[in-house]
């Protein structure tokens, strides 16, 4: 029996997703990442195999061809979006933003994140680093205290970096964030922000959210096997966003 050629790609999505899930729990073990690609996998195998009996279903089909339409070109557009830095290196200040960490140790995404933090104060070395990010499920300690850490590993004077350890999400980040710019810069200040690519869309319009004046930015790419579930997450992030403004 001949095998249309949109059940072959389906078959083949549902093997890259299930690779992906592979690497990712490897690397992260089960964590949202993992658990996304999972359902993922779980839909496109769903697709695969009902192939013959949804194909019937043409609304179903229209309604899938469309959202995905749509969430390719808004991914796109975060992605581009993302990696158009806008940083001058004469900012008095850079947030960098939590992720998850391993024990006492960054991970890979977040390791990125802290490397180009590092390169910012390179070019720029007047700058503070605000290191922002909580205790997160099932740690020890919070992402900015191995965020601070790591960043005096790698040179960055101790003084210049304030830990925001408090926040649980982007929204928070800004704003506690801000909290301590305002006690630090009790007049005026310009800002940075130093996050990956895919989550520089969203953050930006957190600072103007939370009453800053439009940040720069400072991108980082972002892991390819973490890409897919990371864009996938702040898609549904942004539409909250906008829905609620946090």
């Amino acid at each position: 029996m001949k095998i249309p050629l949109i059940q072959k790609i389906l078959a083949i999505m549902s093997l890259l997703f299930f690779l992906n899930s592979i690497w990712v729990l490897l690397r992260s073990g089960v964590s949202n990442t993992f658990l996304l690609n999972l359902g993922l996998l779980a839909g496109f195998l769903i697709l695969t195999v009902f192939y013959e009996r949804l194909i019937k279903m043409k609304w179903l089909i229209y309604a899938i061809f469309i959202s995905a339409f749509i969430f390719i070109g808004f991914a796109t557009f975060i992605m581009v979006y993302g990696t158009q830095d806008t940083a001058t290196f004469t900012e008095d200040a850079a947030i960098v933003l939590g992720m998850a960490i391993n024990g006492t140790e960054p991970s890979r995404t977040l390791r990125r994140r802290l490397d180009r933090a590092v390169e910012f104060h390179l070019r720029n070395p007047e700058a503070i680093f605000i290191v922002s990010g909580g205790l997160g499920q099932g740690n020890t300690v919070s992402e900015a205290y191995v965020m601070s850490n790591y960043l005096e590993a790698a040179g960055v004077p101790s003084h210049m970096i304030f830990k925001e350890a408090n926040s649980h999400s982007t929204f928070q980040n800004m704003y506690l964030s801000l909290e301590i710019l305002e006690t630090i810069f009790p007049n005026d200040f310009t800002l940075a922000v130093i996050t990956n690519d895919f989550h520089m869309f969203r953050s930006i319009r957190f600072t103007e959210i939370v009453g800053m004046d439009r940040a720069s930015s400072f991108h980082a790419n972002t892991p390819l096997f973490t890409l897919p579930g990371a864009l996938i997450r702040e898609v549904a992030a942004i539409i909250k966003m906008w829905l609620i403004g946090t």
